[in-house]
């Protein structure tokens, strides 16, 4: 049967919600061996082969503190709403089943596609949806400018949805400022020695992708660039940082340079509910953040949060 195949770990009060999800959109498998999805709320137990989603409800995180084996998943889901982890999951399966059976067209599992649904939509005000932005980034002073368009897009947000919040916005600018900092010097191997106060110019080759998509609830923000040069371990700081384990670890960014853990990831974790990496080696870094967008609600406070770390 062609679908995506997945097995469920989980404790009752979960499996009941993503179990009825899972038979609605993919194959649910009895026997693990038969998974491609393993998704568990046990950090202990990972299999070999199948992707493996671990979940924990974000009032049990302080049983991580100093945990060790937090490692060897694909996805982390932490959350206290169903609907997120329920959404969270579907998302991740529905990627992984285009990553199986699509893998011709990369603009089906990276960029805003992937993080959020882009069904089309018409409000009750007459407004359409999702509304969706790309640009192409050729230099480091674009930057500028690419901040000023995002306020203007939250502006068209707050015309559309009555949303207004300017802490939110700030962050989505400090995030991506963050992202398009790493994409046009970290990532470039020509730039990444280079202090990021000395401008860059990029060559057609070496430009980088930058989306916006806002689908009346989430806005999600993907930075691609064409180098596909992290290191999936790099991101091992960002899981203990989210599981409160306090460690601070040294990581290779790729095999030559080494870097220490940096404020903006950990920013961007602290601020968004999703941050998505993923990596073809040598072609693309496709890192996305996805904030839920709730009037009045600081999204540093929220404690719905995913970290989704794939390697193609």
């Amino acid at each position: 049967m062609k679908g995506l195949k997945v097995f469920l770990h989980l404790e009752e009060k979960i499996l009941e919600i993503v179990k009825a999800m899972v038979e609605q959109n993919f194959v649910l498998v009895d026997k693990e061996t038969q998974c491609d999805v393993f998704l568990t709320d046990v950090y202990t137990i990972k299999h070999q082969g199948p992707v493996n989603i671990l979940v924990v409800d974000s009032t049990k995180l302080p049983e991580f503190k100093g945990v060790d084996d937090l490692l060897g998943f694909e996805h982390y889901v932490i959350f206290n709403e169903m609907s997120f982890l329920e959404e969270r999951i579907r998302k991740a399966l529905l990627r992984h089943e285009k990553i199986m059976y699509d893998q011709k067209n990369d603009d089906n599992y990276t960029g805003v596609n992937a993080l959020i649904d882009l069904k089309d939509t018409t409000l009750e005000n007459g407004y359409k949806l999702p509304l969706i932005r790309h640009f192409v980034v050729k230099s480091s002073s674009d930057r500028k400018l690419m901040a000023e368009y995002l306020e203007k897009f939250f502006e068209e947000i707050e015309t559309i949805s009555g949303f207004k919040n300017p802490v939110v916005v700030q962050y989505a600018i400090e995030i991506q400022e963050e992202l398009l900092m790493n994409a046009i010097w970290d990532a470039n191997p020509k730039h990444s020695q280079q202090f990021r106060s000395i401008p860059v110019e990029l060559l057609p080759e070496e430009e980088v992708t930058l989306q916006w998509a806002f689908n009346g609830k989430e806005l999600a923000i993907s930075v691609k660039d064409p180098f596909g040069r992290m290191d999936p371990e790099v991101m091992e700081k960002y899981i203990s940082f989210i599981f409160r384990t306090g460690k601070s670890v040294e990581h290779s960014l790729n095999n030559q340079q080494k870097v220490s853990a940096g404020l903006g990831m950990y920013m961007i974790i602290q601020r968004a509910n999703l941050l998505s990496v993923f990596i073809c080696s040598g072609r693309i870094t496709d890192v996305g953040v996805v904030l839920i967008i709730k009037e009045g609600k600081r999204s540093s406070a929220i404690t719905s949060k995913a970290i989704d770390i794939i390697k193609v």
